[in-house]
Formats: C-alpha cells, sequence, structure tokens
C-alpha cells in the first residue's frame, strides 16, 4: 500500500530540514538563490524515487517509510551542486541600502 498522508509528511519533513542543512542555512546565498535550491531539492527526490524505483515518492509502500526517511538524512549533495553552493555561499552579501 502506498504512503498516506502522514507518512508523506514525515518524507517531506525530512526533505525540507536536509534541503537546509546542504544549502548552510535558511539565510545563505545558496538557499536564497531558488534556482540552486530547487536543483537541491530535486536532487533528493530523484535519489529517493533512484532507491525506490518509482517515479514519485509517494509511489513508496507505507512499510518503507522509515527506510525512506534514513536514505534522506544519508544524502550529499553531488560534487557539482556542493561546489555550486559553496561557491555562491562563499559570496559576499553586498546589499546596499
Amino acid at each position: 500500500m502506498s504512503i498516506l498522508g502522514i507518512e508523506e509528511s514525515l518524507i517531506t519533513t525530512a526533505a525540507r530540514k536536509k534541503g537546509v542543512n546542504c544549502l548552510c542555512g535558511k539565510e545563505s546565498n545558496a538557499y536564497k538563490d531558488s534556482s540552486l535550491r530547487s536543483k537541491v531539492y530535486a536532487d533528493i527526490y530523484s535519489q529517493l524515487k533512484r532507491e525506490f524505483g518509482v517515479t514519485s515518492y509517494k509511489a513508496i509502500k507505507r512499510n518503507q517509510c522509515d527506510i525512506a526517511v534514513s536514505i534522506i538524512k544519508a544524502y550529499e549533495l553531488p560534487v557539482i551542486l556542493k561546489e555550486q553552493v559553496e561557491n555562491l555561499n562563499n559570496q559576499l552579501d553586498l546589499d546596499i541600502d
């Protein structure tokens, strides 16, 4: 049986936390860049779908929810995304008011 609302919520919460962590917090330049943020979240969900061989994380079986959350917690950025995050976060924020 596919996941229900509560399991879906557990997975999306874990993915959000991991994404924020990978981008170095909500106040980081990387997080504020919507394009890069989208790439990171897309990669997290792609990894999850790849692990379970599904086209949507919602197709994961209910009894596999804990495994899905642990996969998300163990997720690491690919080198290219990690470099992009580091580069953006190392840029000075020159907002002059």
